[in-house]
């Protein structure tokens, strides 16, 4: 049976990624020219950090342009409305979503290029559509989007639930923006840039433009940038997105033998604790119930190692868990996540745990 290490070149077979020195390159060049990648190039990056820092697996090579990147934008395709693109029969259905509160309610977004091709690697336009089972629906325009073959002109962007029927398109140039099936237009959100400190308990989102982390108010319409440590020696750090109301921010960093975790604590602060330089295969373990900070050591063919907190990184306990891509425990949509078991306390506890976290250092 496939171990950590295995599903993360399956992981990597389906789901494109740079090579680690690339995302590097590609955060430098994007600060310089003050424009950054839109969000599904910002998706590569995220899984790129994910499996890169965690030792999941030697990501795929991708090669970097040779010449310097031309500057296509909208003006490259026709002037396509979200009509002329949604159900055309050039056009083909590139992500559907449902609801997770209603099956009825699906976003679904399409794209028409410029000149198809049977593999849709293609230059071209998106335009989403979002429907609720009644006569309630919404057409927006999407991104345009390029092909592989040619320097990236933009990503899709992420789209994440965030209310019943309710979704944030996280993208810029358009958006980001709010999209539900009874919208009569998508609304646009204020992207507030400077960043602030997040109180513990503040939930988050991937930012617009697919860096750092932000907070979104449905209500008030607002995407406010939070300021969060990014160790200069870490060389990124993959937080765990997103996070619920209540809980505190945390998040894997660093590469190979040298990782730790960024946990913020009760009074908002954030510290670090050091994993066992031993390079062992690990992952996050998101999307816990009770705020859990957790993470997953491949210690067998067909089991790892869960290791888990329930106060910001004082205390550790670890229990003996399926695989997760054997139990089920995996998230592709909207981007990939690894999710700690529901009823992980069930599990059997490990009597000698290895490769449990050093004591917090404050950051």
């Amino acid at each position: 049976m496939p171990d950590l290490t295995t599903f993360a070149r399956d992981t990597e077979r389906r789901v494109p990624q740079p090579p680690f020195e690339t995302l590097l390159w590609r955060q430098r060049r994007a600060r310089r020219r003050r424009a950054v990648w839109v969000s599904a190039a910002a998706v590569a990056a995220v899984l790129a950090l994910a499996f890169a820092m965690s030792g999941l697996g030697r990501l795929g090579a991708q090669r970097l342009p040779t010449a310097p990147d031309p500057q296509l934008t909208s003006v490259s395709v026709p002037d396509w409305t979200a009509d002329e693109i949604v159900g055309h029969p050039d056009a083909f259905v590139a992500t559907q979503l449902e609801s997770r509160t209603d099956r009825r309610i699906v976003l679904t977004v399409w794209k028409r290029c410029v000149a198809s091709r049977p593999d849709h690697d293609c230059l071209g336009r998106e335009a989403i559509a979002v429907v609720d089972g009644t006569d309630d629906r919404l057409l927006a325009l999407g991104a345009v989007t390029g092909s592989s073959e040619q320097p990236s002109v933009g990503g899709p962007g992420l789209y994440r639930e965030v209310g019943e029927g309710v979704w944030y398109w996280a993208h810029r140039g358009p958006g980001p923006y709010l999209l539900s099936a009874t919208m009569h237009a998508p609304l646009a959100l204020t992207v507030m840039d400077h960043p602030v400190a997040p109180p513990f308990g503040t939930s988050t989102v991937e930012c617009a433009d697919g860096v750092g982390l932000c907070t979104l108010d449905v209500n008030a319409r607002t995407l406010e940038r939070l300021a969060v440590p990014d160790p200069a020696d870490s060389n990124g750090t993959r937080w765990a997105t997103p996070t619920s109301k209540g809980c505190g921010i945390w998040g894997l960093t660093g590469a190979g033998g040298d990782l730790r975790l960024v946990i913020q604590q009760r009074d908002g602060s954030f510290a670090s604790a050091d994993l066992p330089g031993d390079a062992t295969p690990t992952t996050l373990a998101e999307g816990g119930a009770e705020c859990e900070v957790a993470y997953y050591l491949s210690t067998a063919e067909t089991h790892a190692q869960l290791v888990v907190s329930l106060d910001q990184g004082a205390t550790w306990q670890a229990r003996r868990a399926p695989l997760p891509q054997l139990s089920g425990n995996i998230e592709e949509k909207p981007r990939l996540r690894v999710l700690i078991p529901p009823r992980w306390a069930a599990l059997p506890e490990v009597t000698s745990p290895s490769g449990l976290p050093g004591p917090l250092k404050p950051l």
